[in-house]
């Protein structure tokens, strides 16, 4: 123990030195007597004593502390690093009596340490510098190959105007090599019309140090060194720099863009010109088509009247009795000039809205009264076909519209309501209040619409399908008459259908409360 480099030192459970070799003296500078007896914290260099306390505590648990670096202090105060190894004395019994520790002057070896560890990361502090300023000229050299080839030619002009920066686009697109260009004034690339004012636009940008575009909705031009004039759209940057506010200027030539810009508006032109035209004519045509059903509507009309007038008296059997033959043969005219007339009147109704020449006079009316009016009309046509008609519980109210355009759409609704309903079924009328409105419904229990086919019947000549007996009736004007004439009174008409389940046609019409 005496003749090892390493300090040999006995303590105390408690922490007091109970032996001390000539190796701990050559460490810590303390002769023996001037340490055994002492609490081993004396040693501690400062903020380190409650490590001790933590060593003492494992120690007393029976660990062992092996090859742990601390700092500890010199008689003369200077700082040792030391590496610790703390076992823990038994006796013959195994019991724990006391504690040996070894400590190995280590500080001359982590000072060499410590100084290649700074010298490590002096030398790696070089070379990063080098790094970045590597970085720092492949990325400068990275942006000037970006500006040399940017498709825009970009331009820094001095306080003075003169170019101080021209990029390699800047030289096709003027036409001048860039000697030619380099401290010239930039105004030899305006055209000599705006030369005047240009240092004084050039000045006050300068001034207002804003980025921004040149010429904001103005058509601007610059001049080739041939002094051909070209379009183009400027964007402008204030540059600080030690002598002043430079102007950096992106340049781009829009000539092509304007050329079509050109084309597409003529062809534009052409097109509204040609599409004009072209509705005026169907404006037109359609004015014409409307005139000629409206007069062919009108003659048809007159010799009905007759065929119907002289039907209904030969029917009355003034001038003769009739046999039954007969009579079946006058039934007949009289039924198919009714339904021809019906006919013929739906396109004169038709022709006469599209026309704009159908005027409505509405007014506040009891709609149950409407109704029983209709339904007493729609009767007949519904008995001679076994189906029966309601009226609903809830029509005790009053709409705002024209009397016989009323009556005109619920009969249109009731009639094909009764035809596309077999023997046995059932037509129903019906009101509710919507707010400010009022919801009238014509319900069947008849063959029902697909529903694919719900958005078109409202469409003109548009028909469903079949009637229960197999055969098309009508022209398939009823329901657009209805819609259109709907609409002309505030309202709107839609159909709710399933086939097999009947359909239910609701229409809405503004609600009086007189």
């Amino acid at each position: 123990m005496e003749t090892s480099d390493d300090a040999i030192l006995g303590k105390s459970l408690s922490g007091i030195i109970t032996s001390w070799n000539a190796g701990a003296t050559r460490v810590f500078g303390y002769k023996a007597n001037e340490a055994i007896g002492k609490h081993v914290s004396f040693l501690a260099w400062p903020g380190e004593e409650e490590r001790i306390e933590s060593f003492l505590e494992k120690l007393r648990c029976g660990e062992r502390v092996t090859h742990f670096e601390v700092v500890r202090k010199h008689k003369n105060g200077r700082k040792v690093i030391v590496s610790i190894s703390l076992s823990p004395i038994v006796d013959a019994n195994g019991t724990i009596i006391g504690i040996a520790k070894i400590a190995r002057d280590i500080t001359e070896r982590k000072t060499i340490e410590q100084a290649l560890a700074a010298n490590e990361l002096r030398l790696r502090k070089l070379t990063e510098l080098e790094e970045t300023a590597r970085a720092e000229v492949l990325a400068e050299r990275k942006f000037r190959e970006l500006i040399e080839n940017a498709p825009d030619a970009i331009l820094q002009v001095d306080s003075t105007g003169a170019i101080v920066i021209a990029n390699r686009t800047a030289e096709t697109m003027f036409g001048y090599s860039r000697e030619e260009l380099m401290g010239n004034g930039v105004d030899v690339l305006v055209p000599e019309a705006n030369r005047a004012g240009h240092a004084g636009h050039r000045n006050s940008f300068a001034s207002a140090g804003v980025t921004r575009p040149m010429g904001l909705g103005l058509d601007l031009f610059a001049r080739r060194k041939d002094g051909t004039k070209f379009p183009v759209e400027i964007s402008v940057s204030p540059v600080p720099t030690e002598s002043g506010i430079n102007v950096t200027a992106v340049i781009r030539d829009v000539t092509d863009r304007k050329q079509a810009e050109r084309r597409v508006r003529s062809l534009q032109e052409k097109y509204m010109t040609e599409l004009e035209s072209r509705q005026k004519e169907a404006e037109r045509l359609n004015c014409l088509k409307s005139e000629f059903m409206a007069s062919i509507s009108h003659e048809l009309r007159t010799p009905l009247h007759t065929i119907i007038g002289f039907a209904e008296l030969l029917e009355e059997e003034t001038e003769g009795s009739l046999n039954e033959k007969q009579r079946r043969f006058l039934h007949h005219i009289h039924g198919d000039s009714e339904h021809l007339l019906r006919l013929i009147n739906d396109v004169l109704d038709l022709s006469r809205i599209e026309a704009g020449g159908l005027h409505l006079r509405t007014e506040s009316l009891s709609l149950q009264a409407i109704v029983a009016e209709t339904v007493n009309a729609i009767r007949p046509y519904a008995d001679s076909k076994s189906v029966s008609v309601r009226e609903g519980d809830h029509l005790d109210v009053c709409v705002w519209a024209d009397p016989m355009r009323l009556r005109q759409i619920l009969y249109n609704l009731l009639s094909n309501g009764a035809k596309f309903t077999e023997a046995g079924g059932e037509v129903s009328v019906d009101a509710a209040v919507d707010e400010s409105s009022v919801r009238i419904t014509v319900a069947d229990t008849g063959l029902g619409i697909a529903k694919e086919e719900c958005t078109r019947i409202f469409d003109k000549f548009y028909q469903v399908g079949f009637t229960p007996v197999g055969v098309r009736e009508g022209t398939g004007l009823g329901l657009a008459i209805c819609k259109q004439l709907v609409e002309m009174q505030g309202g709107t008409i839609w159909v709710e259908s399933e086939p097999g389940k009947g359909s239910h046609f609701h229409f809405s019409l503004p609600h009086s409360l007189v």
